[in-house]
């Protein structure tokens, strides 16, 4: 019995450290500025909070995706530089085409631009290096059977994280707020120029 304990105290304090770190990680690249999070703020200026309260739902929808998908492939992936630097230059060019549509958006937004916000969101998210960060290396090895609970939880913080960054969008001034897809198109811009570079120098 007092075997059994000293077995089960470590294991227990092991969980507590992955789980927190897993937590703590999330955290960080959920509320680090990049691809995702600069389309929710735009849609939180544009849009106005309650609108774009729902595009969340999207970012949650393409980490699923995402996420899913590089847990499945990281045996077969890992260590292959080729399949690496071309989803990187994919991931670069969706950026890219979504940095010239953004530029020449108009500010005012419809059920229909709506509709086209949360469309982008999703594919932003998808091919948003984040996810492969977190289906690669964030999710702990070896842990397929807990896969599931770890994208849920991970799932979970992104609508969180995404409503926050919405909410930054719509609390900016409105002077700012005229110009939110132009800015957005030069920061997603510059970080398809990052993938790009990333994807050649790796």
């Amino acid at each position: 019995m007092v075997k059994g304990k000293h077995v089960f105290g470590p294991t227990l304090q092991f969980v507590a450290m992955v789980t927190l770190s897993f937590i703590l990680s999330a955290l960080l690249i959920l509320l680090t500025p990049g691809p995702t999070n600069t389309v929710l703020a735009t849609c939180g200026a544009s849009l106005g909070i309650r609108r774009a309260a729902i595009m969340p739902i999207a970012e949650a929808m393409g980490y699923i995706l995402a996420v899913s998908f590089f847990i499945g492939l990281t045996d077969g992936i890992q260590g292959n530089a080729i399949a690496f630097a071309t989803m990187k230059l994919l991931a670069a060019g969706w950026l890219l085409y979504s940095a010239v549509r953004l530029w020449g958006m108009p500010f005012l937004s419809d059920a229909r631009s709506v509709r086209q916000l949360f469309v982008r969101v999703l594919l932003t998210t998808i091919v948003n290096p984040k996810a492969m960060l977190v289906g690669t290396v964030l999710i702990p090895s070896g842990a397929n059977i807990q896969a599931p609970v770890w994208l849920a939880t991970y799932a979970a913080m992104s609508t969180l994280a995404g409503l926050a960054w919405v909410v930054f969008g719509g609390c900016l001034p409105l002077r700012v707020r005229r110009h939110s897809y132009k800015l957005a198109s030069l920061i997603l811009g510059a970080f398809s120029l990052a993938a790009v570079a990333s994807a050649v120098s790796g």
